[in-house]
C-alpha cells in the first residue's frame, strides 16, 4: 500500500503510557494542537466540546487517584480534560440559537432549523441522561484531531477514560447539569521507543464493500 506523510505520522501514533518528564512541548507546537482541535467537526455544528488544559500541578496531583492513578497524569506535558455540553444543547436554547444563526441570516431559517435539531434530539431520545452520550462523541472527533496532528508534528498522546467522572467533576467544581467531563488526552514525548509491531485488524476482516 502506498504511504505518505500522515499514515507515517498514524503508524508513530501510540498510546503513551511513560512521557519523558524533562522534554516539554514549546508553546507555539501546542498551540497548533489545539487550534486542531478547534478546527474539528461537530454534529449541526454545535461545538459543544469545551478543553481544560491542567498545568496546575497540585491540581494533577489531586485528580491522579481519581484517573486509576495513571502515570500519564502527572508527567505528560500537557494535560486536556474534555468537557461536553448537556443543558445548552437541548434545542431550542439561546445557545444553539447563536451558533445556527452564524450560518444563516433570516430568524426564520434558523428557528426552523433548531426545531431540525430537536427533532433529531426527540428521534433518538437524547433530550434526558443520553444527551451525554451524543455530546461525547463530538469530544472524541475532537480528541482524534488532535492526536493525529500531534503525532504529525512527532508529538506523543494517550487519550483516556479510566476515570472516576462523578468526583473529578467535584474537584473541577463542574455544574452537571450543564456540562461534563468525558475524556481526557495527555501529550508529551514518548520516554521508551514504542514497539516496532502495530496490532490492527486486516483491512479484509474491517472493510466491507457493497
Amino acid at each position: 500500500m502506498k504511504t505518505n506523510a500522515f499514515i507515517n505520522a498514524m503508524n508513530f501514533r501510540h498510546a503513551c503510557k511513560v512521557f519523558d518528564t524533562n522534554k516539554k512541548i514549546c508553546t507555539d507546537d501546542f498551540e497548533i494542537i489545539l487550534e486542531s482541535g478547534r478546527l474539528s467537526p461537530s454534529s449541526f455544528g454545535l461545538e459543544p466540546t469545551r478543553m481544560v488544559v491542567v498545568r496546575d500541578k497540585a491540581l494533577r496531583e489531586k485528580m491522579k487517584p481519581l484517573c486509576w492513578n495513571q502515570e500519564q497524569i502527572t508527567s505528560a506535558s500537557e494535560l486536556v480534560v474534555f468537557k461536553s455540553k448537556v443543558a445548552d444543547l437541548k434545542a431550542p436554547t439561546d445557545y444553539v440559537s447563536r451558533l445556527v444563526s452564524r450560518r444563516m441570516a433570516q430568524k426564520e431559517k434558523y428557528d426552523a432549523y433548531q426545531q431540525r435539531i430537536r427533532g433529531f434530539l426527540v428521534a433518538n431520545d437524547l433530550l434526558g441522561e443520553e444527551i451525554v452520550h451524543w455530546t461525547s462523541r463530538q469530544a472524541y472527533l475532537m480528541a482524534s484531531s488532535m492526536m493525529n496532528c500531534a503525532a504529525f508534528m512527532g508529538i506523543d498522546s494517550c487519550p483516556m477514560e479510566g476515570f472516576e467522572q462523578k468526583p473529578l467533576e467535584e474537584l473541577f467544581e463542574i455544574d452537571t447539569f450543564k456540562e461534563r467531563i468525558v475524556l481526557i488526552v495527555s501529550f508529551g514525548y514518548r520516554l521508551y521507543d514504542q514497539p516496532d509491531k502495530k496490532y490492527r485488524l486486516d483491512k479484509d476482516e474491517l472493510i466491507e464493500y457493497k
